[in-house]
């Protein structure tokens, strides 16, 4: 879509997302919206995609979109349901913003993606750890020490 990308995470990720093609990251501690925004020219984003399952990261998301921009929900939260603190209908119409979820992609979004990996526009981190480790996996996610995913070995 020839979007610019910003990353948003915790800090210790900023290395991983601007090797995954990201030409902007913004750690968590240093106010994400008020940098994307500045970046932005002071519009916001005109697109966003959730894909943690932070609700703390769906807690602020609509706050980075400019006028007419959508959001896009794909990480499922942690925890019972929590609902969108500014997803006010008076603002999603002022701003026109539109609202979207999904949980899978179609066939086509996966032939589109496998291109966009063959060329390398994405690039994938990942890495193969045997099952008895699966205990530190946990705990490297918990502590959003994880960097990329992980396949897990069960041979």
């Amino acid at each position: 879509m020839a979007y610019r990308v910003i990353g948003v995470d915790v800090d210790a990720k900023k290395d991983i997302v601007l090797n995954s093609g990201a030409e902007h990251f913004f750690g968590l501690s240093e106010d994400p919206v008020a940098k994307a925004k500045e970046v932005t020219g002071g519009v916001g984003a005109k697109a966003l995609l959730v894909c943690s399952g932070s609700n703390a990261a769906y807690a602020q998301a609509l706050d980075y979109l400019r006028w007419g921009g959508t959001f896009v929900a794909v990480g499922i939260p942690e925890g019972p349901p929590v609902s969108l603190p500014n997803a006010f209908p008076a603002v999603i119409m002022a701003k026109e913003l539109m609202l979207v979820g999904s949980a899978v992609g179609n066939r086509q979004d996966a032939v589109e993606m496998l291109d966009f990996a063959a060329r390398g526009i994405i690039k994938v981190h990942s890495k193969v750890e045997k099952l008895e480790n699966l205990e530190k996996i946990f705990h490297e996610l918990n502590d959003g020490k994880m960097q990329g995913r992980v396949v897990l070995d069960l041979s």
